[in-house]
Formats: C-alpha cells, sequence, structure tokens
C-alpha cells in the first residue's frame, strides 16, 4: 500500500479491532479458568485471534531462543515495518528500500 493515510487509517482500524478482541479474549480466558460458562460462539469468536497471538509470541521466542536473546527483550521489540509506519513511511516504500538493501548487500558480498 503506498498511501500512508490509508494505511495509517487500516492499522487504526485494526488496532481498534484488536483492543475489542483482547478485552473479549481476557474475559473468555477468565470465564473458562475459573468454571464460568462460556458459549461455544463465544470461545469461537475469539479462538483465531487467541491462536495468532500465541502462535506470534511463540515465533518470537523460539526466535530469540536460537539468537541467545533474551525472550523479554524480542517480545518488546518492534518490528523495522512498524516503526517506518510510526514514522510516516508507507509499507511499500518500507518493502521497496528493504528488498533493494537486500539486493545491494548480496551483489556487494559476491
Amino acid at each position: 500500500m503506498s498511501d500512508h493515510a490509508g494505511y495509517r487509517t487500516l492499522v487504526e482500524r485494526y488496532a481498534a479491532q484488536g483492543i475489542v478482541l483482547e478485552g473479549r479474549r481476557s474475559r473468555v480466558r477468565n470465564a473458562l479458568v475459573h468454571g464460568n460458562p462460556a458459549g461455544f460462539a463465544i470461545v469461537g469468536s475469539v479462538r483465531e485471534y487467541a491462536e495468532f497471538l500465541s502462535g506470534g509470541a511463540l515465533n518470537i521466542a523460539l526466535e530469540s531462543y536460537i539468537e541467545g536473546e533474551a525472550p523479554a527483550a524480542a517480545l518488546a521489540r518492534r518490528t523495522g515495518e512498524f516503526t517506518a509506519m510510526q514514522n510516516g513511511q508507507d509499507a511499500a516504500a518500507y518493502w521497496r528500500a528493504r528488498s533493494a538493501a537486500r539486493s545491494a548487500a548480496g551483489t556487494s558480498s559476491a
């Protein structure tokens, strides 16, 4: 996406949905842990989100283990794309620059 304003709007919309899903996920988790009723539809409504969170955290934890980094530090770190977007760069420009830098690094080391 090359339109920063559109990209930011999309990110803000996803962030708002994330807040709603996180609240629901937390309530469902608490209900299940404490033996309160939680309907199948309610659990299903947060299942994909919970799997996304746990899969991402597991990936970061495994990478930190391989790289010998503290898991807490790896989980706190932001991606280059996130940082670029916060600084006003759109995703398309970020990925073009990253791809060009990798290509240049690959040709200069050959």
